[in-house]
């Protein structure tokens, strides 16, 4: 991965590379990270306990997706 940033913060405008020189004064640097991901049975599974507990509730089983995609 590239540890180059992506974009510059100048005093609350985000700036592509190519829009301005990453030296400018009071420029901050911002940076991507992967995305970190869920695999198919790892989503089924979290589906099939909020299905059950919550009777699928949309909202408590995209926060579990989150939360799990979180702990990776």
């Amino acid at each position: 991965m590239n540890n180059e940033p992506v974009a510059w913060m100048v005093d609350d405008e985000v700036y592509l590379l190519n829009e301005i020189d990453g030296e400018e004064l009071n420029a901050i640097p911002l940076y991507t990270h992967p995305a970190k991901t869920l695999t198919d049975e790892e989503i089924k599974e979290l589906y099939g306990i909020y299905n059950y507990r919550y009777g699928f509730d949309e909202i408590e089983f995209a926060r579990a997706i989150l939360r799990k995609a979180q702990e990776k």
